[in-house]
C-alpha cells in the first residue's frame, strides 16, 4: 500500500511538474529545472542533459546539477557512450556498474573526479527526431537504480521531451518574429541609404556616403571601399575607422591583384559575398603582417555595374565568428545601391568634362584662350554653387525667392496672418557704376545684401530680385512693425561705407513697403506689385526713404 501511495505521488510530481515545463519561460531556466526535478525524482546524487550536436555527432551537456561549469564544452561520442545507447536505440539504459560496461566513457568521471557506478540514460526523442539523453547517476556501491525509478525516468523523459520541443517551438517563433523585425528594420535602413546615396552627385562625397552609411546595414570596426583600376589591380579608394587601429596613414597605398587575391578573385568570379569567420584559422585571409594581427571576421561584397565588378566593400571586425550568411545578404544589396550612386556619379562627373571640353574647344575656335580658362573657371564654379543662390551676393535667387515668396502668401492666406513685402532699391546706382566702375557697384550690392541680413530675422525671406533691387518678406509682420525695420535700415545703410579699388564711398536706398492683406493682394506678383509702386513714389519723392504701399 505504502510503495502505491508513493507511486501515485511520483506521478503527481511528474504531471504537476509537466505544467511548470511547458510554460513560457527562458531555455536555459527550463533546463536547469529539468534537472532539479529529476534529481528530487529519482534516487540518484547527479542529473545531467546532453543534446544532439549533429554538425559533430556528439552529445553535449548543457544542464546538470554538478559541474556545470566543466561539463558544457565537453563532447561525448555518440558511438562509444552508454548515453550514446540510449539515443541510437530510443531506449532506456540501465547500466548497475559502469565498471564492467565497455560503452561507459571513462574521460567525464577522470575529468571530474566523480568515479560512477550506476547510471541511466533515458532518450529524449520527439516523434522520429532524435534531440538528446536525460542521464542520472550514482557513485556509491549499494545506489543502484530500481524499476521504480526506470519507470520515473521514462515519463520524466516524455515530459522533458514536450518541454524541450515546447521551448524550441517558441524560440523558432520568436526568431521568426525577430527575423521580421530584422528585415524590415533592413529595408528601411536600405532604403534611407539609398535616398542618402543618391542624394549627391560628387563622386568623393558619394564613397564618403557609402562608408558612412554601410554602418546601418552591417556592424564593423574598420571598412573600406576598393576600385578595380586597369590591370586587375584593386586600390583602397578611401576606408573608415582606421585612425583607432593605427593604419590610416597607409591605407590608401594598399593595393591588391584581384586574381592572386583569393577572395577577391572568388568575388569577381561569383559575383557573390565571402565571409571568413575567423582570420587566424583561414587560408584565403592574406593580411598576415603584425598592424593586422587584430583583425578577426571579415566580410566583403562586390560592387556590379552592368554585370561588371568594378570594385568591393569590406569590412573587418576584431570580434571572430561575428559575419553571417544574413549579414552578407544585407551587404550585398547594399553594394547595389552603392553601385547605382556610384554610376551616377561617375555619368554627372563625365557630363561635366564633356562639357567643359565643348565648352573650351569652341572658345579655341575663336582664339579666346584667356576668355575660355575663365569661362571654363565660371562653369565649373557654377555647377558647385546651389541653384538657389545669387552668385554676386550670397542671397537667394529670383527663382528662389519666387517659390519661397508663393508659399509665404498661400500659408498667409490660409492662417489669416500678416505678410509685409519690402522692396529695397540703391539709389543712383548707375552713377555709381559710371563713376567708380561696375566692381564698385558689385561691391555696394554684396555689402547692401549684408547689411539688410543682419536687420532681418531668421524667419525673413531675401533674395535678389533683378539689377539692384532687393526683396524682403517679412512673415508675421504687419505694415507698422515692417515700417520700423525698413527705418532701422535705412539708417543703417546711411553710416555703411563702401570700398573698393582704392575708393570710399557711400550709398543711400529707396524702400517700398506692402501689407498682404491690406493691399488684397491675391498672389506674390499682386503683392510685390504693391511694394514696387510704393518703391517707385520714394524715388519720385527724392529717394533715400521709405514710402507704404499706396493710401497709407
Amino acid at each position: 500500500m505504502s510503495q502505491t501511495k508513493n507511486q501515485l505521488l511520483d506521478i503527481q510530481r511528474i504531471l504537476t511538474i509537466s505544467q511548470e515545463l511547458v510554460a513560457d519561460r527562458p531555455f536555459d531556466e527550463i533546463l536547469h529545472r529539468i534537472v532539479q526535478v529529476a534529481a528530487d525524482l529519482v534516487n540518484c546524487e547527479s542529473v545531467g542533459i546532453l543534446l544532439l550536436d549533429e554538425p559533430t555527432n556528439t552529445l553535449r551537456f548543457v544542464a546538470a546539477t554538478l559541474y556545470q561549469d566543466r561539463l558544457f564544452d565537453f563532447p561525448v561520442p555518440i558511438e562509444s557512450s552508454i548515453a550514446g545507447a540510449a539515443i541510437t536505440s530510443g531506449q532506456l539504459v540501465s547500466v548497475p556498474d559502469v565498471r564492467i560496461d565497455p560503452r561507459y566513457y571513462p574521460r567525464i568521471a577522470e575529468l571530474l573526479n566523480f568515479p560512477v557506478h550506476s547510471l541511466l540514460a533515458a532518450p529524449l526523442k520527439f516523434k522520429d527526431r532524435k534531440i538528446g539523453v536525460l542521464e542520472a547517476e550514482n557513485k556509491k556501491d549499494g545506489l543502484e537504480f530500481d524499476e521504480t525509478d526506470a519507470q520515473i525516468m521514462t515519463a520524466l523523459a516524455a515530459q522533458v521531451t514536450i518541454a524541450l520541443e515546447n521551448a524550441r517551438q517558441i524560440e523558432r517563433y520568436k526568431q521568426l518574429a525577430q527575423d521580421e523585425q530584422d528585415q524590415r528594420k533592413t529595408a528601411e535602413a536600405l532604403q534611407l541609404a539609398s535616398a542618402a546615396l543618391t542624394r549627391t552627385l560628387d563622386y568623393d562625397q558619394v564613397i564618403d556616403n557609402i562608408l558612412e552609411r554601410v554602418s546601418t546595414v552591417i556592424p564593423f570596426d574598420t571598412c573600406n571601399v576598393m576600385m578595380i583600376e586597369k590591370g586587375d589591380i584593386a586600390r583602397v579608394y578611401r576606408g573608415r575607422g582606421y585612425e583607432q587601429v593605427g593604419t590610416a596613414s597607409t591605407l590608401q597605398s594598399t593595393t591588391l591583384n584581384v586574381s592572386t587575391v583569393i577572395g577577391l578573385r572568388r568575388m569577381y568570379e561569383t559575383r557573390q559575398p565571402i565571409l571568413i569567420l575567423d582570420a587566424t584559422h583561414d587560408s584565403e585571409w592574406i593580411y598576415s603582417r603584425p598592424e593586422h594581427n587584430w583583425i578577426r571576421s571579415y566580410i566583403g561584397a562586390p560592387i556590379i555595374l552592368r554585370d561588371t565588378v568594378v570594385g568591393f566593400l569590406n569590412a573587418m571586425s576584431g570580434t571572430p565568428n561575428l559575419y553571417n550568411q544574413v549579414l552578407a545578404e544585407r551587404l550585398q544589396a547594399f553594394a547595389y545601391h552603392a553601385a547605382i550612386a556610384l554610376e551616377n556619379a561617375r555619368l554627372y562627373k563625365q557630363a561635366q568634362e564633356e562639357i567643359a571640353e565643348r565648352i573650351k574647344i569652341e572658345d579655341e575656335l575663336l582664339h579666346h584662350r584667356h576668355h575660355l580658362e575663365e569661362l571654363v573657371k565660371e562653369r565649373t564654379r557654377e555647377i558647385h554653387r546651389m541653384a538657389i543662390t545669387d552668385p554676386l551676393t550670397g542671397i537667394f535667387n529670383r527663382r528662389h525667392l519666387i517659390s519661397l515668396g508663393e508659399r509665404a502668401i498661400n500659408h498667409s492666406k490660409r492662417y489669416s496672418h500678416t505678410l509685409t513685402a519690402m522692396m529695397i532699391d540703391i539709389d543712383y546706382f548707375k552713377k555709381i557704376n559710371d563713376t567708380y566702375g561696375h566692381a564698385a557697384g558689385d561691391e555696394a550690392l554684396r555689402k547692401l545684401a549684408d547689411q539688410i541680413r543682419q536687420a532681418l530675422r531668421t524667419t525673413d525671406i531675401l533674395g535678389r530680385y533683378g539689377g539692384e533691387e532687393f526683396v524682403v518678406l517679412m512673415p508675421e509682420t504687419d505694415l507698422a512693425s515692417g515700417h520700423k525695420i525698413a527705418e532701422r535700415l535705412l539708417h543703417m545703410v546711411r553710416e555703411l561705407n563702401i570700398r573698393s579699388d582704392k575708393t570710399e564711398f557711400g550709398i543711400t536706398i529707396s524702400v517700398g513697403l506692402a501689407e498682404q492683406s491690406q493691399a488684397n493682394a491675391q498672389t506674390l506678383d499682386d503683392l510685390i506689385d504693391q511694394a514696387d509702386k510704393a518703391l517707385y513714389t520714394a524715388k519720385q519723392s527724392g529717394r533715400n526713404r521709405v514710402v507704404l504701399q499706396s493710401g497709407l
